[in-house]
């Protein structure tokens, strides 16, 4: 008899029946007040079986289906053929095997590790812990420059655990500054905090609106959270002139399935938008067959549906910090039209973003 868990770091399912190869089962919300959907289970000795997988809490299946590993270091999507209904997808096992599905591509403080151990010696890269979480695990802090540098720049992922494509994207851009060390760093030092809720990262939580709120609800007089209350008190210490948080948006549907800005009021709309137009021409400049498009019509300004003025995000504390730029970047799951999001792609757009940030800062600072 095959087995089913989620007994591993970003683990997230409950079995709710199996009869014969017919699996239903469902994501669990766990502390989140409102329906989420992100789900990550994993499947062994199914050797020959073609299993049927029903998802009985609304549809969670992306258009390529969901994303497939043996390792959990390497994703691929099943492919839009396994779809029965985006709530229903089947899959022929070839082997014993363990092989892990998730709603999309996870990204997990192993692969962090395996980022970091590529570059762990870089003249220019200090590794610390920012505070340690409630469940005692460490939120490691990146600074990439010169302890002598006046200006700041400070990264942000995984606000809300399940949303790994910001983390891709974050470490592309981590990446692009490590292999070319621009001028930008003799007057500057980049600050990246991967794992804002590494608790909710590694234990497979939804992390989208916890109770009584989430950490990108939690920049306040008082925090509830160690990492947003040890990020506050280090950022006081900068000199922040950049802060952006990577993050993903709700599944899919509009302009949740395009790359796009949340922008803030004036001066600093205008501000983003400049910075956009660099963004759109390096992606412009980029031949890759695959890259991933910008287009500024996606992007949410200010008063438009969720995004309130002065809700107490990471944007907004760094906005109060005195920063010339700071937004949220939503990176979605799974690409659009011949666009298929994937680890390589998520990253190479990484790059992308870290040459209009170069850019930006030089035209600035």
């Amino acid at each position: 008899m095959f087995k089913i868990s989620s007994d591993y770091p970003g683990g997230n399912i409950k079995l709710i029946s199996i009869e014969d190869s017919n699996v239903k089962l469902e994501q669990e919300l766990r502390d989140s007040t409102s329906w989420w959907f992100y789900w990550n289970f994993c499947v062994e000795d199914a050797e020959g079986l073609t299993i049927t997988f029903e998802f009985m809490n609304k549809e969670v299946l992306g258009p390529w289906g969901p994303a497939v590993s043996k390792d959990r270091i390497n994703w691929k999507w099943a492919g839009s053929d396994c779809l029965i209904s985006r709530s229903i997808f089947k899959y022929t096992f070839d082997s014993n095997e363990k092989v892990y599905f998730a709603f999309s591509m996870p990204y997990q403080v192993s692969d962090f590790e395996r980022f970091y151990s590529q570059y762990e010696n870089h003249p220019l890269l200090k590794r610390d812990i920012l505070t340690k979480s409630e469940q005692g695990r460490d939120v490691a802090i990146l600074t990439i420059g010169r302890e002598n540098a006046f200006n700041d720049i400070v990264f942000t992922s995984r606000h809300h655990a399940c949303e790994s494509t910001g983390a891709y994207v974050l470490e592309g851009v981590l990446r692009y500054f490590l292999n070319h060390s621009p001028k930008l760093l003799d007057t500057c030092r980049i600050h990246a905090i991967p794992f804002i809720d590494i608790d909710g990262v590694e234990n497979g939580d939804q992390g989208k609106n916890r109770a009584p709120h989430d950490h990108n609800r939690d920049y306040i007089n008082i925090p509830i959270y160690k990492s947003t209350s040890a990020l506050m008190r280090y950022v006081e210490k900068l000199n922040p002139v950049i802060g952006i948080d990577y993050h993903a948006p709700y599944k899919w549907g509009g302009n949740h399935d395009y790359l796009y800005i949340v922008k803030r009021s004036s001066p600093i709309k205008e501000r983003i938008e400049e910075f956009g137009e660099i963004l759109k021409d390096f992606i412009n400049e980029d031949t890759s067959p695959d890259k991933i498009i910008f287009d500024e019509a996606y992007s949410i300004e200010m008063g438009e549906s969720w995004n309130k003025e002065g809700t107490p995000t990471f944007a907004t504390f760094m906005e109060n910090r005195g920063a010339h730029l700071c937004f949220t970047l939503e990176v979605p799951y799974f690409g659009i039209g011949n666009t298929v999001y994937t680890q390589k792609n998520l990253r190479s757009l990484g790059t992308n973003f870290a040459k209009a940030i170069e850019k930006y800062y030089n035209l600035h600072f």
